[in-house]
């Protein structure tokens, strides 16, 4: 059987390392803007063929897909699917795992996303509103005084979120003006003819989680919850970035998550996937994800949704699957998600990215070194390699700008962290590469967190004011 996967980055080679470890011998092609090596090497282990090209275009993909026959396509990426990539795949009646064009707008427009929530009253909503110009977002911070927080209207690589808390009435002034400088910055990442450019929403916080779920078009499969790290440096600050690493265990929870949280997530992800079917007549194939909140609004709270697998989450998750992979992927492009039964390792999963002095914030900086690792010392010391924004040209790695490689180690937390702290000293490179060593070691600090805001979410439960904001109306807007 030939599997067809789209895609470049680390998330699609964790993806190509599940599907060449199935029982069902696939043979794996692979579609890249770049040669990934740890792709590559997969594809020629499996007799497959490597093809280089644009992979959000779906002239592209059609000629690749004619020259291969697959019988199953993989995408991994957002922005091919936000290109109707999907789409190509079923028009040449190929399953796809992935989501089509129009439901992929659940992670495309934030707007559509918070739209859809409060038009079929889906928990976890925050309310919202969407400027078209910078000059009236900003004219909005200016004069509103509550904690909000400023995001593109659409999909922009996780990158752009700020907050203002007006905790010190003092100071509030002087944030406003700050951030109303900060709205043409964040204006900037999202540009979409006829659409918001920015969306401001109440503030929340709380201990961030995120919850994937398979759907097959009428059965759902929840897979364990993760975590992902987005700030470029240790201990949260910086920018914010794609993702600097991950957890994911023990068992299907988070140690400061629980199973109802567990359950009341999946809930939300479940009316999430039926209100996208009635919104658009098409239902949804692949992965969506829930990127949440645990917050004292509402408990289990979306931030944003993923319409394919998170990154660096892919690489928690993916690895902890003991149920064959290949056929968790086929069963669900095929409609056939019921005959799976998951087993996962109930241990848990810390992922470490590792990215060239430069990023998040420029990509020229970071791009065009020369990176080498001892593969067989990383392995020694139990941990998976997984090939992100790096290209093999030649014989050699060189950086292309982002997240260059994300190591895993499958153990307790404790022990998991000290096994990165050995692999990250068999990396190297001409250039001075950043990570962050306390991933998955502020358990206990978030487990505190999270068990103070279980009281007052609870407490909101009880009096039946779960959601309710004094100055937000209940229709996702201001009074």
């Amino acid at each position: 059987m030939k599997i067809l996967l789209i895609g470049e980055g680390a998330r699609e080679h964790v993806i190509a390392y599940g599907l060449f470890n199935s029982s069902k011998n696939y043979r794996i092609y692979a579609l890249s803007s770049y040669k990934n090596p740890g792709i590559n090497e997969i594809v020629k282990r499996s007799n497959g063929e490597y093809f280089l090209g644009d992979i959000n275009s779906v002239e592209t993909v059609r000629e690749v897909i004619r020259k291969v026959n697959p019988d199953l396509g993989v995408i991994g990426p957002e922005e091919p699917l936000f290109h109707g990539v999907s789409d190509v795949f079923k028009q040449e009646g190929i399953p796809v795992f992935g989501a089509s064009k129009r439901n992929a707008r659940i992670e495309e427009s934030k707007v559509w996303a918070r739209e859809i929530m409060w038009r079929y009253s889906i928990p976890g909503r925050l309310r919202f509103k969407t400027f078209f110009t910078i000059e009236d977002a900003a004219k909005f911070v200016l004069e509103y005084g509550g904690s909000i927080a400023i995001k593109p209207a659409g999909q922009s690589g996780g990158k752009g979120v700020k907050v203002v808390a007006d905790l010190q009435a003092y100071l509030s002034q002087e944030k406003r003006n700050a951030m109303s400088k900060s709205v043409k910055d964040i204006g900037s990442l999202y540009k979409k003819e006829g659409e918001p450019r920015i969306i401001i929403e109440e503030k929340v916080d709380g201990p961030e989680y995120t919850l994937h779920v398979l759907s097959d078009g009428n059965t759902t499969l929840a897979l364990p919850l993760a975590q992902d790290y987005k700030n470029a440096y240790q201990d949260g600050i910086g920018p914010e970035t794609g993702g600097m690493g991950s957890i994911s265990g023990p068992g299907k929870l988070l140690p400061f998550i629980n199973e109802e949280e567990y359950d009341m997530t999946y809930d939300i992800v479940k009316k999430t996937i039926e209100a996208i079917y009635k919104e658009t007549g098409e239902k949804y194939v692949g992965v969506i994800a829930g990127q949440m909140m645990l917050t004292e609004l509402w408990g289990p709270t979306v931030i944003e949704y993923y319409s394919r697998f998170g990154d660096p989450e892919a690489s928690a998750l993916i690895p902890r699957i003991e149920s064959d992979f290949g056929e968790l992927v086929e069963f669900t492009a095929t409609g056939h998600l019921t005959k799976v039964n998951l087993k996962i390792n109930d241990e848990p999963t810390v992922v470490r990215a590792v990215a060239p002095l430069g990023y998040p914030l420029s990509k020229k900086l970071a791009s065009g070194h020369k990176i080498w690792l001892d593969l067989d010392k990383i392995k020694e010391n139990n941990c998976l390699v997984f090939f992100g924004s790096v290209s093999l040209e030649g014989m050699q790695l060189i950086t292309k700008g982002s997240r260059a490689l994300e190591l895993v180690s499958i153990s307790p937390y404790n022990v998991a962290s000290e096994k990165l702290d050995k692999c990250i000293q068999y990396i190297y490179s001409t250039t001075k590469l950043i990570y962050r060593t306390d991933i998955g070691r502020t358990i206990d600090e978030q487990i505190e967190k999270a068990e103070i805001i279980r009281y007052s979410y609870r407490n909101r439960m009880r009096s039946g004011n779960l959601g309710v904001s004094a100055d937000w109306s209940p229709t996702g807007g201001l009074w």
